[in-house]
């Protein structure tokens, strides 16, 4: 069976109304079946993997590419294998963003219509905030497959600190081959980590609608 970003069972309930958000006047068991069947399809291990493949040839790509194009303006020669080197590398780097894109903007869709499901039961009065959402919005965190996501957006988003901290090193200690490969790494890492923490965030503010006392406070910030 081919990849699906999005698995078919998932469209019909991504369809948006006026607000940007899926329209649909269902009652908590509709509302948890949506949930379970856009969680499953974001969640999907084989979305993660693809996640680590496009973002190891996105970093892997722009460091060669980077450290090649680098090396050719600081010995001033270039041959033919060495444009070939940058040629493949850089299109390598590209095919690794361009799924990373993929994967952010279908899950971005799935995670935002899974944050819907989850408030509307809340929002519509079919049910209200209770003692067990307090602990649901916490524990979801520590679900196998929403933990690995935090753990990889942990270990990209550490990637992108280290290739700051060494870009900004070498400014003052002097620029080598290495300075922009590996800021560009860097970026690589912050954009990956961020749009993979985000995904879990939304779903955890989701989840955060039927905590009593999240609800009590975004009353009270509302009220003033």
């Amino acid at each position: 069976m081919a990849f699906a970003f999005i698995q078919a069972a998932s469209r019909p309930l991504l369809e948006t109304g006026e607000a940007g958000e899926p329209a649909a006047s269902a009652g908590p068991s509709e509302a948890d079946r949506a949930v379970a069947v856009l969680r499953a399809d974001y969640e999907r291990w084989s979305r993660w993997a693809l996640g680590i493949v496009g973002f190891v040839a996105a970093a892997g790509g722009v460091f060669f590419a980077g450290g090649l194009v680098a090396t050719v303006v600081a010995m001033g020669v270039v041959t033919p294998d060495t444009v070939i080197a940058i040629a493949i590398s850089a299109a390598i780097a590209l095919g690794g963003v361009a799924l990373l894109v993929v994967l952010w903007r279908t899950g971005r869709a799935l995670t935002r219509a899974a944050s819907f499901w989850l408030r509307a039961p809340y929002v519509a009065g079919q049910r209200a905030p209770r003692a067990a959402g307090w602990v649901q919005a916490r524990t979801v965190n520590l679900e196998p497959r929403i933990l690995v996501r935090l753990s990889t957006a942990t270990l990209a988003l550490l990637v992108a600190i280290g290739g700051v901290a060494v870009f900004v090193r070498d400014l003052g200690a002097g620029v080598s081959v290495f300075t922009v490969p590996v800021l560009l790494v860097g970026i690589c890492g912050a954009l990956s980590g961020i749009g993979q923490i985000s995904g879990v965030l939304r779903i955890v503010n989701g989840l955060s609608a039927g905590d009593p006392l999240w609800a009590w406070l975004t009353r009270s910030v509302r009220a003033r």
